[in-house]
C-alpha cells in the first residue's frame, strides 16, 4: 500500500516537473497556448508510462470557470467603442463565416470522416482550452479535438504571419497600429477586479455542479462576466496564479486521458484535420478579402486577422506586431467567440441526435 501511494506520488511529481520545463520551453519558442499544450504533453508521457494517473472532472469544471472569466475580462472601453461604431458590420461578417464554418463541420459530421462532433468542437475558432473542455462535456473525445485545435492554430499562425509579411510587404503603412491593449490576465497589482473574478468563477462553478450542467462552468461566467464589466458595475481580472493552474489542469485532463491505441488513432486522422482546417482557414480568409473590398475604411490585413480562425490571443499576438487596426481585429475576435460559445453547445447536440438517429 505504502509502495503504490509513493509511485503515485512520484508520478504526480515527475507530472509537475516535466510540465513546467515543456511550457517554459514553448513560451521561449513563441509557441501559442504553451500553459497548457506543454502539460498536456507531459500528461501524455506520464500516461504512457503506465501511471495510471487520472485528474478528476471537478478540476476540469473549475478551470472552464476560470476560462469564463478570462473571456470577459477582454472586455475593454477600446473594445465597446469600436463595437458599438461597427456593430452591424462585425455581427454580420462574423455570423457568415460561423454559418459557412458550421454547414462544414456538420458536412463531415455526416460523412463520419471524423468521429461524433469532434468536427464541430475541432473547427470552431476561439478559445482552444475552451474547446476542448466544451467537447469533453458533451461526450465528444478531447483527445482528438484539441490536436485538431492546436494543429489549427499552428496553420493559422504560419499562415498569418505570412499574410502579414505579404501584405505590409506590398502595400506599406496603411493604419497606424493600435494601441497594445492590456490582455485580460495582466496583473496590475488591484486585489478587488481578482477577488471579483474568484467570486464569479466560484458561483460559474457552483451553477454547473448544482444543475449537472457541465457547460454553465464556462458560459455563466463568460456571459454574466461581459455583462457586468460591459456594464461598469464589476471589474475582473484573473492574474497568471489563477489561469496558470487552470490551463494546466485542462491538459493535465485531456493528456492524462492519452494511450496508445488513442494516440495511433489521433495520428490516423491527423490528414483529414489538416485538411479541413486548411479548408476553413481559406473560406475565413475569402470573407476577409471581401470585407476589406466593400469597406475602403478596413484594410486586408485588418480584415484578415480580424475573421481569422486562431486562438483569440494567438491573434493579437501577431496583430500587435503589425501596423493593423487592433480594437476592430479585438472586438471581432471576442465577437465571435460569444457567438461560438453561443451556438456550439446547441449545434453539437442537434448533429449528435441526428448522428443516433441515422
Amino acid at each position: 500500500m505504502k509502495k503504490t501511494g509513493f509511485r503515485t506520488l512520484s508520478f504526480w511529481l515527475l507530472l509537475i516537473l516535466l510540465s513546467g520545463a515543456a511550457a517554459a520551453l514553448m513560451r521561449r519558442w513563441h509557441l501559442p497556448a504553451a500553459f497548457m499544450l506543454g502539460p498536456m504533453v507531459a500528461g501524455v508521457i506520464i500516461a504512457l508510462s503506465g501511471s495510471g494517473l487520472r485528474l478528476h472532472r471537478n478540476f476540469t469544471l473549475g478551470a472552464q470557470s476560470v476560462m469564463g472569466c478570462l473571456i470577459a475580462g477582454f472586455i475593454t472601453p477600446s473594445l465597446l467603442a469600436v463595437f458599438l461604431e461597427h456593430w452591424l458590420l462585425l455581427i454580420s461578417v462574423n455570423l457568415i463565416a460561423m454559418a459557412a464554418i458550421v454547414a462544414f463541420s456538420i458536412v463531415i459530421a455526416r460523412r463520419r470522416w471524423l468521429p461524433d462532433t469532434t468536427a464541430i468542437w475541432g473547427l470552431f475558432p476561439g478559445a482552444a482550452s475552451a474547446m476542448v473542455l466544451l467537447a469533453d462535456t458533451h461526450h465528444s473525445d478531447p483527445r482528438v479535438v484539441a490536436m485538431m485545435q492546436y494543429s489549427r492554430i499552428v496553420l493559422v499562425s504560419v499562415a498569418s504571419i505570412a499574410m502579414a509579411t505579404l501584405l505590409e510587404k506590398n502595400h506599406g503603412s496603411g493604419h497606424a497600429a493600435g494601441a497594445a491593449l492590456p490582455l485580460a490576465w495582466s496583473f496590475h497589482g488591484s486585489y478587488l477586479p481578482i477577488l471579483a473574478g474568484l467570486a464569479l468563477a466560484l458561483f460559474g462553478f457552483a451553477i454547473s455542479k448544482l444543475t449537472g450542467n457541465g457547460t454553465l462552468a464556462l458560459l455563466v461566467p463568460a456571459f454574466g462576466g461581459t455583462l457586468l464589466q460591459g456594464s461598469g458595475l464589476l471589474t475582473i481580472e484573473v492574474p497568471p496564479f489563477v489561469f496558470i493552474p487552470a490551463f494546466t489542469m485542462t491538459g493535465w485532463y485531456v493528456g492524462l486521458t492519452f494511450n496508445r491505441g488513442a494516440i495511433k488513432h489521433c495520428l490516423t486522422l491527423l490528414p483529414i484535420m489538416l485538411s479541413a482546417s486548411a479548408a476553413v482557414i481559406t473560406l475565413c480568409g475569402v470573407i476577409a478579402f471581401l470585407l476589406a473590398r466593400l469597406v475602403p475604411t478596413i484594410d486586408p490585413l485588418t480584415a484578415y486577422l480580424a475573421l481569422s480562425p486562431g486562438g483569440i490571443e494567438t491573434i493579437i499576438i501577431i496583430a500587435r506586431e503589425a501596423d493593423v487596426i487592433l480594437p476592430l481585429i479585438l472586438a471581432s475576435q471576442f465577437l465571435r467567440l460569444l457567438i461560438v460559445l453561443s451556438i456550439g453547445p446547441r449545434v453539437a447536440r442537434s448533429v449528435a441526435v441526428r448522428s443516433r438517429a441515422r
